[in-house]
């Protein structure tokens, strides 16, 4: 499992639909790629709870975040991501574990080099979470880390990183498209606290390729492929994890969005696949490391009011490993968005999952999930 932070690396997944999405040009004012500033804070929960079949009762995260945004200037802008978050994971032979505390803090500066068109960043990984933590509350970060699971935060903390990059966006003919790339460095550090381990990461880079267009009048297609490869981890330890080195697999990450405006609804139709290929551990292949997930998601935002928008979804994943079965979701969910001034708004939302996951050398289980999340976002 790769202990690094979920933010690493934002430029080059975000940045070239957000460049292209602008269009061309404009008047006068800022450059910078955020011109007003925005702070957004709320509550969110996410759990699942496993029938017998699995040694695991249930697994459940809550999270309060901070994310703050801000321009600099003409041509710099800021933002900033942090957590509190909590994770708790309960076995059927009683045991439960808790693991609450601040996450790393992600701060990024985005320089615009030419408007609408390139955008240098350099972000850090601020190491303000716990990264040591025993063997036994590791199970619960192992837990959140969960790709199918895909739980809002996974990672609680590493050590201090730097990531650099930069992203280009172009206008072709009824395309807009745009290109990414980011570097990222992150230090060493013990990711126990009860083993003499210290866990070196390699360094990744990462590639990104965005289009998007519109189709019609009321209709707009987005494309992306994102690709990630890394240098071998190195872990040195004389307990029960001895020294060694991971390579991690190349990942890619593929997705494609469909909006369609009818009337005063929005439908949206959006799908993600990530595929990682085998790692190998001290140059010997680790094939159970291969897998892939797939997400397709299908919402549907209706204005009921001047600043009240509903929003329904349904959805599906698959999570396909490379020797056993896996695991399967249904979603369905309802979101509800107010506008309460014109600089403060809100979301509340639910959503219900059920499934099942098979876990090799565990079992089989059927599972239930249910989330929910408030954001309460300021701007001016």
């Amino acid at each position: 499992m790769r202990l690094v932070p979920a933010f690493v690396g934002t430029l080059a997944v975000v940045a070239p639909l957000q460049l292209s999405a602008q269009g061309g040009g404009g008047g006068g004012g800022s450059d910078a790629l955020y011109d007003r500033f925005n702070a957004l804070s709320g509550w969110e929960y996410r759990g699942y709870h496993f029938d017998p079949g699995l040694s695991v009762k249930s697994v459940s995260q809550w999270n309060l975040p901070l994310v703050l945004v801000t321009p600099v200037g003409r041509s710099v802008s800021v933002d900033m991501t942090g957590y509190l978050v909590s994770g708790r994971v309960e076995t059927y032979a009683g045991r439960t574990e808790t693991l609450t505390g601040l996450t790393d803090t992600q701060l990024r500066l985005l320089y615009t080099l030419r408007r609408d068109r390139a955008v240098a960043s350099l972000s850090f990984n601020l190491p303000t979470g716990q990264r040591s933590v025993s063997t036994s509350q590791f199970q619960v970060s192992g837990a959140v880390g969960s790709n199918y699971l895909s739980f809002p935060v996974s990672s609680f903390g590493t050590a201090f990183g730097v990531t650099g990059g930069l992203a280009y966006a172009q206008q072709a003919g009824s395309w807009n498209l745009g290109f990414s790339g980011s570097l990222r460095f992150l230090g060493s550090y013990s990711p126990f606290s009860d083993q003499p381990v210290t866990y070196n990461p390699g360094v990744e880079l990462r590639i990104r390729a965005g289009a998007d267009r519109l189709l019609g009048p009321s209709a707009r297609l987005l494309l992306g492929l994102t690709t990630s490869t890394f240098s071998s981890d190195v872990f040195t330890g004389t307990g029960t994890i001895t020294s060694g080195t991971y390579r991690p697999g190349v990942r890619f990450i593929s997705d494609v969005a469909y909006l369609r405006v009818i009337g005063s609804s929005t439908l949206t139709l959006a799908a993600w696949d990530f595929y990682r290929l085998a790692g190998d551990t001290n140059s010997a292949s680790s094939p159970e490391t291969k897998e892939n997930v797939l997400n397709a998601e299908l919402r549907f935002a209706h204005r009921v009011a001047a600043r009240l928008q509903l929003e329904p979804m349904v959805g599906f994943r698959q999570w396909t490993p490379a020797d056993y079965r896996g695991g399967r979701l249904y979603s369905a969910g309802l979101a509800a968005h107010y506008g309460i001034n014109d600089r403060l708004s809100a979301s509340l939302s639910g959503r219900l999952d059920t499934g099942w996951v098979y876990a090799r050398g565990r079992g089989f289980a059927d599972l239930t999930g249910t989330g929910c999340t408030l954001w309460v976002r300021y701007q001016r």
